[in-house]
């Protein structure tokens, strides 16, 4: 480096100099603990609430197959009605679960350990590199060299995944709140058909039961009473998975919103430093 001229020799000790803050700030923003990414990445991995609401939701649009054998005419004739309904909708309403579903998705994708790891490029980069005069590679080309690694070095680490998470937490806390709410309205709504589907089977059951009073039916009103107590049992845990799955998107829709906030105070603190 003596046989270099003084300009050159300042030129790569700042490049030097560059690259190593450059590195260091990759390497400690990846190595500082960073627990809210770890919350992310579990909260994206908690789709059981959209996954319980799919399933409850399929239960919902086969009501009329379910309930069919128990309807009266007068009844058949209603549910045949509310049938078609809950079947035309049922696409829109599975969009809304399946939007859900691929937004924890992405957002697990970007709290990824790695995601913003550019520790390989840096690697890759090799050694510095230093003006010569007369080949085409003057100090203008030092620097740019520095500055563009330097630029490289802002894409990666925690600092940048921090910031984009943020960013996207923030932006995207409202539309899942109202899409949450929207799937909370539904499952109230599933909740209360099952309560009109049970009221109508154990109904016609308990009707049933009362006159199948001779012995000729005694073997009819067995059989009555088991299913009477099966479809009891059945609708009983439905109306807990309705509570549970309600439950389930109050938490997402809580944690979401507590991340943001932690993601959003954490990049300030990141660009304070």
């Amino acid at each position: 480096m003596s046989a270099l001229p003084a300009r050159h020799r300042r030129a790569l000790r700042l490049f030097h100099g560059h690259l190593h803050l450059c590195l260091a700030i990759v390497l400690c923003g990846c190595a500082t603990a960073r627990p809210e990414l770890a919350q992310v990445r579990a909260l994206a991995a908690g789709t059981g609430a959209v996954t319980a609401f799919s399933e409850l939701s399929q239960r919902h649009v086969d009501t009329y197959q379910r309930a069919r054998p128990y309807l009266s005419p007068a009844e058949d004739a209603r549910e045949r009605l509310l049938d078609a309904q809950r079947r035309a909708a049922q696409g829109d309403v599975a969009r809304l679960a399946q939007a859900v579903r691929l937004y924890l998705q992405a957002l697990g994708r970007l709290a990824d350990a790695d995601a913003y790891e550019v520790q390989p490029e840096l690697a890759g980069a090799g050694a510095a590199i230093r003006a010569w005069p007369g080949s085409g590679i003057d100090d203008r080309h030092v620097s740019a060299y520095t500055l563009l690694l330097q630029q490289l070095s802002r894409l990666g680490g925690a600092a940048s995944q921090q910031a984009h998470l943020g960013q996207v937490l923030r932006d995207g806390d409202a539309p899942l709140q109202a899409l949450l709410a929207a799937l909370d309205n539904l499952l109230a709504l599933y909740d209360k058909s099952g309560d009109n589907e049970r009221d109508m089977v154990l109904g016609l059951l308990d009707v049933e039961i009362a006159y199948a009073d001779s012995p000729q039916q005694r073997l009819l009103a067995v059989l009555a009473k088991d299913m009477q107590q099966s479809k009891t049992e059945e609708y009983r845990l439905l109306g807990l998975r309705h509570t549970l799955a309600r439950r389930q998107l109050a938490a997402l829709a809580r944690e979401h919103a507590q991340l943001a906030a932690a993601l959003t105070t954490t990049e300030a603190r990141w660009t304070d430093r």
